[in-house]
């Protein structure tokens, strides 16, 4: 009886970690964008400060961003091209789930400026020329 009661118990506690509701999933997804968002302009800054005597680099760099946000931005918008309401109650979670996609693919396509190259790589541009060579 006594593990029966355990069992229920621990059915009641994990049922509840995934009952949450649709506000809740949507904050959840919003603020998981925030820090994808927080921790992709943590590794802008760094490769700005890393690579500042680098200026021709730092003006490419400054101007791939901005289009880069154009990009994530118009991409979410073919994602869901219909109004907000349209897609119901769940739209800001999916929208929040989207934008942190996009945002961890940006993040890791930046971080290969603080990272490097695997060894051997011949094709690495501007990756490590910090001092503009």
């Amino acid at each position: 009886m006594k593990s029966v009661f355990i069992f229920l118990l621990l059915m009641t506690g994990s049922m509840a970690v995934f009952s949450q509701t649709q506000s809740e999933l949507n904050k959840t997804a919003g603020q998981e964008y925030k820090n994808a968002d927080k921790k992709l302009n943590e590794i802008y800054q760094l490769i700005l400060k890393d690579y500042a005597a680098n200026k021709p680099f730092i003006k490419n760099l400054k101007e791939a961003q901005r289009i880069w946000i154009q990009f994530r931005d118009a991409q979410v918008d073919a994602m869901f091209p219909g109004s907000a309401k349209s897609y119901g109650s769940m739209f800001p979670m999916c929208k929040g789930n989207y934008l942190t996609e996009l945002t961890h693919q940006r993040t890791e396509a930046l971080r290969v400026w603080l990272n490097g190259l695997p060894q051997g790589e011949a094709c690495t541009g501007s990756i490590g020329d910090k001092q503009g060579n």
